[in-house]
Parts: structure tokens; C-alpha cells; sequence
């Protein structure tokens, strides 16, 4: 299965938003995989941080997909979710 995640940065911050997309198995397996993927890339998340918790959205079906398992903070430039 395919799960794609905003992470929505706080109007404090000055930040993108960030989107990040990949294939699990198990929606498990996509949490620790966002997690891992979130940890990489040094965003912290939740209350008091830059970003608010990541929200799963439905797939986008566009041709300009960011590469699968790397965080993007352009996407959402061009597409609203």
C-alpha cells in the first residue's frame, strides 16, 4: 500500500511544508517508516515544535511525484492537499 503524509510547518517557524510518500505493508510499518524517514531529516514534530504532527492524505495521482521515501518541501508549492 502506498501512504502519503503532509507535515503542515507552524506559522512561527518560517518553514515549507513538508510531504513524504512511500510503500508499506502494514500501516505500522508506515508509522516507523515516517518516523525514520522524519528523524533523518532532523524535523521534529508535535507541540512547541516547527512542525505539527505529519497527516496521512489520500494518494495524489499527478505525474510530478517527489521521489519515493525522500521528503519534499516543494510539492506543496505547486499542489494543495
Amino acid at each position: 500500500m502506498e501512504f502519503f503524509y503532509v507535515v503542515k510547518a507552524t506559522q512561527k517557524s518560517g518553514k515549507q511544508d513538508a510531504t513524504v510518500w512511500f510503500t508499506a505493508k502494514s500501516e505500522a510499518r508506515a508509522n516507523l517508516m515516517l518516523d525514520v524517514v522524519l528523524e533523518d531529516a532532523e524535523i521534529e514534530t508535535g507541540r512547541g515544535k516547527d512542525y505539527a504532527r505529519p497527516i496521512r492524505t489520500n494518494f495524489p495521482v499527478v505525474n510530478e511525484l517527489p521521489p519515493e521515501g525522500e521528503i519534499s518541501f516543494t510539492f506543496t508549492n505547486y499542489y494543495r492537499l
